[in-house]
């Protein structure tokens, strides 16, 4: 098979810019927050005042100290932020007024000439041939060329705007196609296809972003740096240069791609083919040489032999590797980080249950826009290998999803606002390097899943088939962000989740006293504080049904066809029977509960527990098993796009087995030998219990279906590829009948209905919660009595005492007491003796007006 057009899907130069333009900008925000402080000596004065003078009166409502110091920082956060945005707009603006008088000053700096056909008439015969050069390049409106009398390079250079798009002709590139016309002739359409791909307003963007920041951004980082403290200024320091560094490789990189994808576009036009490889095959001079090699990574244009090999094979623009995954965390986890900082603070306030769910919401889109690109166009390159690909071919994601995942970590710890307060670590402990550790592993399966979605979505030569194709690229940010945003909360929550644990053991052994609850892992991966919390949050639930309903949804449009397989039935007939075994299973546990334990113990809250446990495992299992089930039975006519079909039905298999369960409550209350306790034959359970049971069933199904889809799809692919070695996967398609468009209908409707459930009916563990008088004061207490035993307490001893403490405080919605004992443990792990005396005297004050003073600390 040949390979797909180059052009059928958006690059990722676009993409790239829009990142290069996000990490700027948030470098700019915390430059400019910066210089705020530099040149108001005691903005920061505000803060300390407000903590002292905001109190917790006796008999105040919930979150009254939270608001009370809101409304006194208020005015200088106000200040603050207009100073910062005022920065951001100067540097947009002068950017903006930059690129719009750029193609005016390259004009007149260069002293360009336009061309004047109707009175010189060499210029005439020139102005015939780049006439024809346009309508060759398919460009609606003509640029406007210009000479450049005082060049005598054999070149020429495509510049301009939108609407004023213009091209340098070099006197001797005119000179030269007087001798050899096919070598003005393949110059010039290499310029015209920068403008064909719509590249020219991204590069001068960038050239004048760049030069705006010179002056917007580096002076006043030098000012700013001037007026901090020493410690301060070279943490933040050498942050900036890497991230100053960081965008120039990038931006280096765009242009780079930018002059392939040009390259590979002036190749595909008539008779120009052969003409660019000689022009590119010709070795350059010496001194050319050398200087390109001292460039490096920073060289704005590849080498001759790379750009000829891309030409003859434009692998290059369909790959995504390790390096640009890397680039693409890094640039979006410092910019995100810069500009959080001030936005939540200026907008929605510190509540740490939000700030990661918001933090990933703006992260998201822009890892998503660039890895998404590339992960399509990966998988049109892979597709076009032949018919196989689709069964054994596939484009790489192990290294694309760690490069990524490593981009993540080290991007926090580049991050500018990591400087302030000595910078803490600059590395993670050993348990935030697990989480981090688990996101790369995570990240792969979410790589290949979106490169079974672009399989779906994207015809053999790489175009889509559907005009409706970017909400399908636009459903990766769903998953994407659930997975980050719990990433982020485990991965600050990491060395505390040791107390946890302890709380979950012990409830493991309560358990075992009631009935055998099985190994702990499993008692774990369903009961886990933070695996419930993850199962009963509305966004992993549409994340689960984003995961097949989306890419499935190329099955909608007019006149879709599929390869035909009887997908439908088979999926139906997986989820009846997965039902049917859960439903034989779920009345014979209840019959025998009912007559061989004791009433008693069945009746128990304990007892209950542990039976709904063993319940949902069995729901769980079956969710895998008709996954993979599905996915082994249709993978010789899909391929891996199969799993897409196993997780639907995986789905569907969750929401009827959580009916069948609930059903079996209000059964037992109908039907003695049913019940585990006597009750009244009706539906009585509260509906936010059932709603958290759905959705843990749904989300923890879907875990488990991903993984047997996933291994189903691994084995027959192996064992496809040992029978047959020739075309593995069948062409024929067939119309999408009726029947199939009603099981997509149905799975759409439970989908709704689970997510609807979600967003209406509030779960039992997410209440408001009604701040315990008193909590607070319990916090000092606490602490007293860490501190007054830390002699003779372990290091784990001492840090759950710490954590249980900062619990009680933000229970107690004291933030100042909370924040306090964080800086606190801060800095004593930093050994600052400074800000640990300072976090103390703020402690001290704060226990002083909750009435509990500290006593031995």
């Amino acid at each position: 098979m040949g390979h797909p057009d180059p052009f059928g899907l958006p690059d990722g130069v676009k993409f790239r810019f829009v990142l290069l333009v996000t990490a700027l900008f948030g470098t700019s925000a915390f430059i400019w927050n910066l210089l705020y402080y530099a040149v108001h000596p005691g903005a920061a004065d505000i803060y300390t005042a407000c903590v002292a003078k905001a109190h917790v009166a006796p008999g105040a409502t919930p979150g009254s100290y939270t608001k009370e110091f809101l409304a006194c920082t208020a005015p200088g956060r106000h200040e603050e932020t207009l100073w910062v945005l005022s920065g951001l707009a100067l540097l947009a603006l002068t950017t903006a007024a930059l690129h719009v008088s750029l193609p005016w000053l390259r004009t007149a700096w260069q002293r360009l000439a336009p061309l004047r056909p109707d009175i010189d008439p060499g210029e005439a015969a020139l102005s015939k041939v780049l006439e024809s050069l346009v309508a060759q390049a398919g460009l609606r409106v003509k640029p406007r060329f210009y000479v450049a009398p005082n060049c005598k390079q054999a070149g020429a250079l495509a510049f301009g705007r939108l609407g004023d798009y213009r091209v340098r002709l070099n006197y001797g590139l005119i000179d030269k196609g007087a001798e050899d016309p096919e070598h003005l002739r393949t110059v010039v359409l290499h310029e015209l296809a920068h403008i064909r791909n719509r590249d020219i307003d991204i590069t001068y963007l960038t050239v004048a972003l760049t030069l705006s920041f010179v002056p917007l951004g580096l002076i006043p980082l030098a000012v700013a740096l001037a007026g901090t403290d020493s410690g301060n200024a070279l943490d933040v320091g050498w942050r900036a240069v890497v991230l100053v560094g960081l965008v120039c490789l990038t931006a280096a990189a765009v242009l780079r791609v930018r002059e392939t994808a040009a390259d590979v576009r002036a190749a595909s036009w008539s008779g120009a083919r052969a003409g660019l490889l000689r022009l590119l095959t010709t070795p350059p001079a010496p001194g050319q040489r050398r200087w390109f090699w001292l460039r490096g990574p920073l060289a704005l244009h590849p080498s001759g032999w790379q750009r000829a090999a891309q030409v003859r094979c434009p692998a290059g623009l369909f790959r995504l590797g390790f390096t640009e995954c890397l680039a693409v965390g890094l640039s979006a986890t410092v910019a995100v980080s810069s500009l959080s900082t001030l936005l939540l603070t200026a907008f929605i306030g510190p509540d740490a249950r939000t700030i990661p769910w918001a933090i990933a919401l703006v992260l998201v889109p822009l890892v998503v826009a660039v890895t998404g690109a590339g992960m399509w166009r990966a998988t049109a390159w892979a597709r076009g290998q032949g018919p196989e690909a689709a069964d054994g071919v596939r484009p790489p994601t192990v290294l694309p999803a760690f490069g990524l995942a490593a981009g993540l970590v080290v991007g926090r710890y580049i991050a500018a606002d990591n400087g302030i307060g000595g910078g803490g670590s600059l590395f993670p402990s050993w348990a935030a390097g697990v989480w981090s550790l688990v996101l790369g592993v995570l990240l792969v399966p979410f790589f290949r899943w979106m490169a079974q979605g672009a399989t779906v979505w994207l015809d053999p030569s790489g175009r889509p088939l559907s005009r409706a194709w970017p909400l399908a690229w636009a459903a990766a940010v769903v998953p994407l962000a659930v997975l980050l945003a719990w990433w982020l909360l485990l991965y600050d929550m990491a060395d505390g989740l040791h107390v946890v644990n302890e709380g979950l053991v012990a409830d493991h052994r309560a358990a075992m006293g009631f009935a055998p609850a099985g190994p702990l892992w499993a008692w774990a991966a369903l009961n886990h504080p933070m695996a419930l919390l993850f199962y009963r949050w509305t966004p992993a639930v549409v994340a689960a049904a984003t995961l097949w309903a989306l890419p499935l949804a190329v099955l909608w449009r007019r006149g879709a066809s599929a390869p035909s397989s009887d997908w439908a039935r088979r999926v139906m007939m997986s989820v009846l029977g997965g039902t049917a075994v859960f439903t034989v299973v779920m009345f014979g546990a209840r019959l025998a509960a009912h007559f061989g334990v004791a009433a008693e113990l069945r009746g128990s809250p304990g007892y209950a527990g542990v039976f709904e446990h063993w319940l949902v495992i069995v729901a769980v299992l079956l969710q895998g098993v008709v996954a993979a089930f599905v996915t082994a039975r249709l993978h010789h006519a899909h391929g891996r796009p199969a799993m897409l079909f196993g997780l639907m039905a995986a789905f569907m298999t969750g929401c009827l087995t959580t009916v069948v369960f609930l059903g079996s409550a209000v059964a037992g209350g109908c039907w003695d030998p049913l019940a585990l306790a006597s009750g009244p034959c009706g539906f009585n359970l509260a509906p936010s219990a059932a709603r958290d049971s759905l959705l843990r069933t749904v989300v923890a199904g879907a875990v488990s279906a991903v993984v047997g889809a996933g291994t189903a799809a691994s084995v027959r692919s192996s064992w496809t590829r040992r029978r047959d070695a020739r075309a593995r996967v069948p062409t024929g398609l067939a119309p999408v009948s009726r029947g199939q468009r009603a099981v997509l209908s149905a799975a759409g409707v439970l989908a709704l209905s689970v997510v609807l459930t979600g967003l209406t009916i509030q779960t039992s563990a997410g209440r408001p919660e009604v701040a315990s008088r008193g909590a607070a004061a319990r916090a000092c207490q606490k602490l007293d009595e860490v501190m007054s035993n830390a002699d003779h307490m372990t290091g784990a001893d001492k840090s759950a005492g710490l954590f249980e403490a900062v619990g009680l405080a933000e229970d107690g919605h004291n933030t100042a007491l909370a924040t306090a004992l964080q800086d606190f443990v801060r800095a004593a792990q930093r050994q600052d003796l400074h800000a640990f005396v300072d976090a103390g005297e703020r402690i001290r004050a704060q226990c002083v007006a909750e009435g509990s003073p500290l006593r031995s600390f």
